[in-house]
């Protein structure tokens, strides 16, 4: 819990000195809670973090959004994006998969199975259900990287109904760059036979990761025509992995890129995608709830 709140106390002091979007200034009145909720993880019970921001300006029960962190950890980028979502009187819940593991982030803290962590999710999701000012009925997702490929998942009626039960789901999810080779190539991943909701995918054109758009794009071709229903795309021309980060063009290795043989990934931010995918994901989830 004390990463998480040291980690979102550094995004907020970051985003209030950057001007792109005015993420953190344009948010509304809000009530914020700490919360904690318990999962098992190898054998023994743990507590999972998280920070639950609900619009206060805002009458009625209201849906939110989990947010899943990427292999990095939590950043800037979740508060970027809830901010946004309150703003449209979504209310949000981020979460800190690696706090209450005690684990650093990067390549390192991913769990052995790619659904490992998938009751992080699942303990989100009935921790909202259960706040007298969350609508249960619309709840959604929305991942980056790791997040995004977990988030993914959670779509499935394999996992969906394993984890949450039979006819429970998730009323919508964004996945940001999830890395779509693997679906439907390595064990674990199998994406299809999909919840009826809505499904989107942010996605740059130069992602060097595992093929990025085009990646994307042969999964949803490849998918059933009632799965592709479900799904829809939008690519960046010439953003890479990461293209929402605020700080500077980096390189790093990763052993799990290039179809799981390691590589040097490029990240280079792309304010302008930034910005456009923010809009999209806030028109997105509106329409999936319903939201005036």
């Amino acid at each position: 819990m004390r990463t998480l709140l040291r980690t979102l106390f550094a995004a907020i002091v970051l985003l209030g000195h950057l001007s792109t979007g005015h993420a953190w200034e344009d948010t509304p009145p809000l009530r914020i809670n700490y919360l904690a909720y318990p999962v098992d993880w190898n054998g023994k019970p743990i507590m999972i973090g998280a920070r639950l921001q609900v619009p206060a300006n805002v009458s009625g029960k209201l849906p939110a959004v989990i947010l899943m962190h990427g292999t990095s950890g939590l950043s800037y980028r979740g508060v970027y994006y809830a901010a946004a979502l309150n703003r449209a009187g979504i209310a949000t819940l981020e979460i800190d998969q690696w706090g209450g593991r005690g684990l650093p982030g990067g390549a390192s803290s991913r769990p052995k199975a790619l659904g490992d962590n998938l009751p992080d999710i699942v303990g989100a999701y009935r921790l909202l259900e259960g706040r007298p000012a969350i609508d249960a009925s619309r709840i959604g997702i929305m991942g980056s990287s790791m997040g995004g490929i977990e988030s993914l998942l959670m779509m499935t009626h394999r996992h969906s109904d394993a984890l949450l039960g039979k006819d429970i789901h998730l009323k919508a999810a964004v996945a940001f760059y999830p890395v779509c080779w693997l679906y439907n190539h390595v064990p674990g991943a199998d994406f299809g036979d999909l919840v009826d909701a809505p499904i989107r995918i942010f996605v740059g054109t130069a992602d060097d990761y595992d093929g990025g758009a085009a990646a994307c794009q042969a999964l949803l071709h490849n998918l059933a025509p009632a799965d592709a229903a479900h799904v829809s795309l939008r690519a960046f021309p010439g953003a890479t992995h990461e293209f929402d980060v605020f700080d500077g063009r980096r390189e790093f290795n990763d052993p799990g890129a290039n179809r799981r043989k390691g590589g040097v990934i490029q990240v280079q931010p792309d304010p302008e995608a930034r910005k456009q995918a923010r809009g999209d994901l806030v028109q997105f989830f509106t329409t999936a709830f319903k939201q005036n």
